[in-house]
């Protein structure tokens, strides 16, 4: 037999095999797809149903993620069911059984399983975003969002830069106790009481006494006002105090400054609250500063709107002021341009900001020039009228049950003045826990509250109330 027969015939064999093996190989791959009742599409498959209406009439987009962060943007129209709570509500979604369904999460990880819960319960077409919003922003498509981080990067000693990006890229969910935290128990509760020792014209000394689960501690604080300005008119009443206080307990001693901005418009409302620390081997500069700016339209506004100000430069109290007031210019023509109605009554109320900011800035520069140093750190949070509710067509994220502890942490820091800043909560309210033993657990909870959750959230809640707030807060943690 020579080698050309044998390869022959070894040729043929091989066939033969294939021949048997194909139809079974087919038969595992049809299964395997049977198996997944579900296709992953990418965002630009996604964005073309949404576009085309005509061919997609009973389109549904459902968002699995957590209220928090369908609240911080999700995509417009989209409904939220989270995917802990998907199968108990089920049958909200009957009546597109056979509707097509896009599914989105964060990344894709929740999609995914959530794509899997509906196609166990006979849904026929649904899709799974791969990448998620993520993806979505990251493919420059649009989203609902009031919310955005924005990040001040410096150019040159008379230039800057704006970075505005959506804050949901910044949420990387909520702390929770875990086996490398000692966390207080539900039974630990914390009490605080002040009354006055001295006041004279221009300060205030009080006292204030922490019971926690029967131990008493107290610190002394002595607030001195430096400046103040008022001006009336037929339209417009404002009033700025500029103080100084000084937190004194057993072990430490603490001082900061505070700018209080009050503005009383026919049309409008608006506090801006400065805290400034100053450096401790160098009071001619503060270490860092916290801004947060509340404006209320009077006859209310439909939505909310949230901005994250960091600075990655050192300024003055007067530019930062000039700066914030760019900043609000800039956000009023990008919430100009937005196909939302509701999203463009945004833009006259951050034209208003801007135009205090420019005007505070000029006071500052004119009549408290002794304290206009640099800044080594400035953060600033811009909000308008709260809201706990969503918003871009799609239905308001459903109630859920808060958690008890975070409900009795969440109403201590309100307490302690949440509506001052995150300056007083972290540093004045943070600094006394931190400073006694028996109450370092409070003091991780006020610490993680403040950088991970971020300090103006904490502010928003004082806007409305303290239960309504506490409770959205609460709701996902």
């Amino acid at each position: 037999m020579n080698l050309k027969n044998s390869l022959s015939r070894k040729t043929i064999a091989l066939f033969i095999i294939a021949a048997f093996l194909l139809p079974s190989f087919s038969l595992i791959t049809m299964v395997a797809a049977e198996e997944q009742t579900y296709q992953n599409i990418t965002v630009d498959t996604a964005n073309y149903m949404i576009e085309h209406e005509n061919k997609y009439p009973n389109l549904f987009i459902l968002d699995v993620r957590d209220t928090i962060e369908f609240n911080l943007g999700h995509l417009f129209d989209s409904i939220l069911i989270p995917l802990n709570g998907l199968e108990a509500r089920i049958g909200e979604l009957e009546d597109y059984k056979t509707s097509e369904i896009i599914i989105y999460c964060k990344s894709g990880y929740r999609s995914q399983q959530a794509s899997e819960i509906l196609g166990e319960y006979g849904f026929t077409k649904i899709y799974n975003i791969l990448g998620g919003i993520l993806a979505w922003i990251d493919a420059d498509y649009p989203i609902w969002t009031t919310s955005h981080h924005i990040t001040v990067d410096e150019i040159t000693d008379t230039k800057f830069e704006l970075l505005i990006e959506p804050q949901l890229l910044y949420y990387s969910g909520c702390y929770s106790c875990d086996e490398n935290y000692e966390c207080p128990s539900q039974s630990e509760s914390i009490s605080i009481t002040s009354e006055v020792l001295e006041q004279g014209e221009n300060y205030l000394k009080t006292i204030t006494y922490y019971d926690f689960n029967g131990t008493v501690y107290e610190s002394i604080h002595t607030t001195t006002l430096l400046w103040s300005y008022d001006k009336v008119t037929n339209d417009i009443n404002k009033t700025i105090y500029f103080t100084s206080t000084e937190i004194m307990s057993e072990n430490s001693l603490f001082q900061f400054y505070q700018l209080d901005y009050f503005i009383d418009h026919q049309n409008y409302k608006l506090t801006i609250h400065t805290t400034l620390e100053p450096e401790p081997q160098n009071l001619d500069t503060y270490s860092v500063a916290f801004s947060t700016i509340k404006y209320v339209p009077v006859n209310g506004n439909p939505i909310t709107s949230m901005e994250f100000i960091k600075f990655n430069m050192s300024v003055t109290l007067s530019q930062q002021y000039d700066i914030l007031a760019d900043i609000a210019e800039e956000m009023a023509e990008i919430y100009k341009k937005s196909d939302d109605q509701d999203i463009m009554t945004l833009h006259e109320g951050y034209i208003n900001i801007g135009d205090e900011f420019s005007s505070l800035s000029e006071l500052v520069k004119e009549q408290l020039a002794a304290y206009d140093y640099h800044i080594l750190k400035s953060y600033a949070a811009l909000a308008d009228a709260f809201i706990p509710n969503g918003g871009g067509g799609g239905d308001p994220p459903p109630p859920c049950t808060p958690d008890p502890f975070c409900l009795v942490v969440c109403n201590f820091i309100l307490d302690l003045g949440c509506a001052l800043g995150v300056a007083v909560i972290c540093i004045y309210v943070c600094a006394i826990p931190c400073a006694i033993p028996p109450l370092w657990p409070a003091c991780v909870v006020c610490t993680i509250a403040c950088v991970a959750i971020g300090f103006t959230l904490c502010y928003l809640i004082g806007v409305y109330g303290v239960s309504p707030g506490c409770e959205w807060l609460c709701c996902q943690v």
